[in-house]
């Protein structure tokens, strides 16, 4: 007879259900606690410190031992990683639970749902080039990128997300890769800083043009034109001006409600 739907999920190396992370008889670290996500300064330390503990291997070691406790089958890296736990409890009971790694006890909830937490927050409905920003604001979402891709293989994940990267919604991942393109307008009317009616600045057009080439997939999944580009992101009102003319003139467009995609 076929497994059940549920079966099969429970018997798959990528999938625990996330009840079992909110387990009552043990005490568990909240990843949030005492930070704010609404806050950008807060973000850039959740964001490496989301990436030191995929580099360390602390959701990994955590999986496994959650694995181990409810009989779920064990991949080589889960295996690896309890022989590695149980080499340091020589005097323990191998069947005794596993209650602290390192003093700290286990994430309150999945991985992906605190990866989907700060993506989620790194999103800004305006990038306004006048303001102060942190760095994390356009770079964090690229070092997420990296960190998933090198470290997120061997964990659980959502039904349907095939890979790390997919843990994240298509539409959080494609505003993210667009606010990475800013960086290059970023500054464009603060104090001191040059504007674009200075031919000095025109390199700025280049490397924006450069970024969203890259991300061109993400240009046409956000449908965007000259003119909705210009409703996220917020240059003062002489730099928009300029910035409509010499991008259309780099990309050789006729109008500001084309679909930049197709001129990249």
């Amino acid at each position: 007879m076929a497994k059940s739907k549920q079966q099969a999920q429970k018997q798959s190396l990528h999938f625990i259900p996330p009840e079992f992370f909110s387990d009552p008889e043990a005490p568990t670290s909240d990843f949030f606690e005492h930070r704010n996500l609404n806050n950008h300064g807060d973000l850039e330390g959740l964001l490496q410190d989301f990436i030191f503990e995929m580099e360390s291997g602390y959701f990994l070691q955590w999986e496994a031992v959650i694995r181990k406790e409810h009989d779920l089958a064990l991949a080589k890296a889960h295996k690896e990683a309890l022989t590695e736990l149980m080499s340091f409890n020589d005097d323990e009971d191998d069947d005794e639970r596993i209650l602290y790694i390192d003093e700290i006890p286990r994430p309150a909830e999945p991985w992906y749902e605190i990866a989907g937490k700060i993506a989620s927050h790194l999103v800004v409905e305006q990038f306004k080039t006048y303001e102060s920003h942190f760095a994390v604001t356009t770079e964090g979402w690229p070092e997420m990128v990296e960190c998933l891709k090198e470290h997120g293989g061997d964990l659980s994940r959502p039904v349907g997300a095939k890979s790390p990267i997919e843990v994240i919604p298509a539409e959080i991942q494609h505003r993210l890769w667009l606010q990475h393109c800013f960086e290059a307008l970023s500054g464009l009317g603060q104090p001191g800083v040059r504007g674009l009616e200075n031919p000095d600045t025109h390199f700025r057009i280049e490397e924006f043009v450069d970024r969203l080439r890259k991300c061109k997939n993400s240009v046409q999944f956000l449908d965007l034109t000259l003119e909705k580009l210009l409703t996220t992101l917020i240059l003062p009102p002489n730099d928009a001006k300029i910035f409509v003319e010499l991008m259309l003139k780099k990309l050789e467009m006729s109008s500001a409600k084309d679909q930049l995609a197709e001129f990249l």
